[in-house]
Parts: C-alpha cells; sequence; structure tokens
C-alpha cells in the first residue's frame, strides 16, 4: 500500500477530525432584513442569511485544478463572450512568449487558432473564482493545487481571498510550467498533505474549531499516469481511500465529453471519500455549478411570507450555506420565515417581522434596483434549471452506456 505508507503521518494528524454530522449542529440565521427594521415603504423586500453548521464548525477546502495537456482544449462554447472571432489576448501571448517553459507548438495554436479564455483551463480558473468569491472566510479557509504528472502548491490552506485570486491570475500565466500528464493519485494526496497544516492556526495551535475537510476536484480527463495496465486507476482509488479514512471529502467534476469517460472511476473514488462525482460535458457551465456546490450538507431550504402565504422568489442557495431571495409584501405587518433542514435530518428556522407602509418615505432607486435583481437572479436560475435538465439527460445517456447489451446479460 504505497499511499498508505506514504500519509500514514498525516492520517495521524487527520483522523481525529470528526466526520461530517457529528456533533456539528445546525442554525438559520437572516441577516437582512435586520432585526431592527420595523418598517418598509416598498412592497418587495431582499432577505439575505445563511444556514448550516453552528458557529464551532469551519472548513478546510482544497481545489485541486488539471494543467495537463489537455486543457487547452476548447471548451466549444464562448466562455468570455467575445464572439466566435475571439482570439487570446494578445498580451497573455505576450507574456507566455516570455516563458521559459512554453512550446512553440502551444504558443502558436493559442495564437493563430484559439482563445485561451474559452479554453477548458481558462473555465477552470473562472470557476474557481466564483467558488472562492462565494465563500465566507470566516468559515471557509481555501487553498490551490495544480496537478498534471506532479502536483503543486499555488496557494496554502488559509491563503486570502486576494492572495488565492492573485494564484489563479498566476496559474493563467504559468501554467505552461506544468503541462504533461494526468496523476489523479498524486493530485489527491497533494491535496490531502496541503489539508494538513490548515488544521492548526497561524502560530501552530490548535484553534479550537472542529474543521470539515474536502477537496474540489477539476480534471477533463482519465489518468494516464502511473503507466502500465491499470495502475493509474488503482493507484487514484487507492489514494481516494486514504483520503476517505482521514475524513476528506472529495467532491470531483468531470469536464468535456473525454471527461465523461473518467466518471466510472470518479465515482467509485468519491464513494470512498464521502464526497460526489459528476460529469459536465460543456466545461463553461462548471462556473454556475460550482457556484452552487453544496459544502453546507443542506438538504432543503424554503422562505416565505407567512402572511400571504407566498414563497421567495430567485431564492439562490450558495456553496456556504449563505441564501438571499425576494419576498413580496402585504400592506400591514408581514412575518418572514425561513426553514432548512441538514442532510443529518437537522431542522432550524428563523423569522423576522417587517411592516410595509406604502406611505412610508421610500427610495424610488431601491425599488428599481429590486425590480433588477428579481430580474436578472430568475434568468440566472432559469439558466441553472436549463444546465441541471441538461446534466439529467447526460447522466441516463451515460447509464445507458454502461448497461449490458442483450448478449451479455445474464
Amino acid at each position: 500500500m504505497r499511499g498508505l505508507a506514504m500519509l500514514l503521518p498525516i492520517l495521524l494528524t487527520l483522523s481525529f477530525v470528526p466526520g461530517p454530522g457529528r456533533g456539528a449542529g445546525f442554525k438559520v440565521e437572516i441577516d437582512e432584513p435586520t432585526a431592527s427594521t420595523r418598517e418598509v415603504g416598498t412592497e418587495l423586500i431582499e432577505i439575505r442569511g445563511r444556514a448550516g453548521s453552528a458557529a464551532g464548525v469551519r472548513h478546510d477546502l482544497v481545489i485541486a485544478i488539471d494543467i495537463s495537456d489537455s486543457v487547452l482544449h476548447d471548451t466549444g462554447v464562448d466562455v468570455d463572450g467575445d464572439g466566435p472571432e475571439g482570439r487570446t489576448d494578445p498580451a497573455l501571448l505576450t507574456d507566455l512568449a516570455r516563458h521559459p517553459a512554453i512550446r512553440p507548438h502551444t504558443l502558436r495554436l493559442l495564437g493563430e487558432k484559439r482563445d485561451f479564455d474559452d479554453t477548458i483551463l481558462a473555465s477552470e480558473i473562472e470557476a474557481a473564482k466564483a467558488l472562492i468569491e462565494r465563500l465566507d472566510p470566516r468559515r471557509f479557509r481555501v487553498g490551490i493545487v495544480t496537478f498534471s504528472d506532479a502536483v503543486r502548491l499555488a496557494a496554502p490552506v488559509g491563503s486570502s481571498r486576494e492572495e488565492l485570486l492573485a494564484a489563479l491570475d498566476t496559474i493563467r500565466v504559468d501554467f505552461p510550467h506544468g503541462l504533461g500528464g494526468t496523476d489523479f493519485s498524486k493530485a489527491i494526496d497533494g491535496s490531502v498533505m496541503a489539508l494538513r497544516p490548515g488544521l492548526r492556526g497561524q502560530h501552530g495551535t490548535r484553534d479550537g474549531y472542529e474543521r470539515r475537510l474536502g477537496i474540489v476536484f477539476l480534471s477533463d480527463g482519465a489518468p494516464t499516469l502511473p503507466v502500465h495496465s491499470t495502475r493509474a486507476h488503482d493507484r487514484a482509488i487507492e489514494s481516494a481511500a486514504v483520503a476517505g479514512l482521514a475524513n476528506v471529502q472529495l467532491y470531483a467534476f468531470a469536464l468535456g465529453r473525454d471527461g465523461a469517460e473518467a466518471i466510472p472511476l470518479l465515482e467509485r473514488m468519491t464513494e470512498l471519500s464521502g464526497g460526489t462525482a459528476e460529469s459536465i460535458v460543456r466545461p463553461a457551465e462548471l462556473i454556475a455549478r460550482l457556484r452552487n456546490l453544496d459544502l453546507a450538507r443542506i438538504e432543503s431550504l424554503t422562505v416565505r411570507n407567512e402572511t400571504t402565504d407566498q414563497p421567495a422568489r430567485a431564492l439562490r442557495l450558495f456553496p456556504d450555506g449563505s441564501f438571499d431571495g425576494l419576498l413580496g409584501l402585504a400592506p400591514g405587518r408581514n412575518l418572514l420565515r425561513v426553514e432548512a433542514r441538514s442532510e443529518d435530518g437537522e431542522d432550524s428556522s428563523a423569522e423576522r417581522a417587517v411592516v410595509y407602509d406604502a406611505g412610508t418615505d421610500s427610495n424610488e432607486d431601491d425599488r428599481r434596483r429590486l425590480l433588477e435583481a428579481l430580474r436578472r437572479r430568475s434568468e440566472e436560475l432559469e439558466l441553472w434549471r436549463q444546465m441541471e435538465e441538461r446534466r439529467r439527460i447526460q447522466k441516463r445517456e451515460l447509464e445507458m452506456k454502461v448497461l449490458p447489451g442483450p448478449d451479455q446479460a445474464q
């Protein structure tokens, strides 16, 4: 057991971490409207808050980004919105031309035939940015690794949001150093090692929080290393099992049509670690998918105006358990209620009461802002619904491919 022997010191450090759902507690909090909000003059109100583990639980997360050769393939979608004739930013090409590890073929490809911002790698970077910008830094410590035939630490766990975003900008320019084959095993082992110092406070002492550990794993294909027979797959499974023993959950995303072929392996890996595996055939959709990743382990969330018996409109739930939505108000007193249930079956709720008085001084700019937010978020959620429907269809197609044919049926 190569991986177990190599990671045994890490297991000894990590194994004390309580598994998901053990003694964590579950709570709903409403941030807006605040408890001091009594009267409003608009018929629409925004409600914001968070649901999830009690204050004593924190999350440490590593984002593992595949930078193997194949991630320079096009996504097939105009990710950056500059049209079908869009090409790689000349400033980026100038920076890459100076890079000691850039291959002439790669530079020529990006310069003449391809828009870097429409590649799988660019989608990975933009999706990681979207996730980082949505996570509450008070409860989530994040790090970044890149992997191909080797794994590199781009930002240690606990880096500030500014440091994390700067690290992603560096990956955008410095990726030629990492181009190569794909080794899932090294990626998982390196991510687990990156999580180890995250268990300690800034000065090397325990910080007193229970920590949930996770890896967001982004790749566009099956592992190719180590070579020979099934070693690449076997070692990937072995490393995932070691991560599972350390209570590290793996959230794996297989990007593109080649990535979809890796789903059986990724599903096996995530089963061993208690996480999830998902195929995203259109890599550009990864940006929205990561923004909606469930790291707070919430089974359901409802937001209603109990007075009008109407649900919130354009209700969004984000990876860290934060949420927002818009509620219509009736004249007079309105009771706003949020209810949530965790995956472990714990329930929690919170309420706010506000009075809508059409005669109260109101700001027309606020009304227009709320209506514009409702329109924009409704469009975003409709796009997300369409993506989810495509994902369900893709999943059914993948399942049909693995069903035994008539000659194979027993």
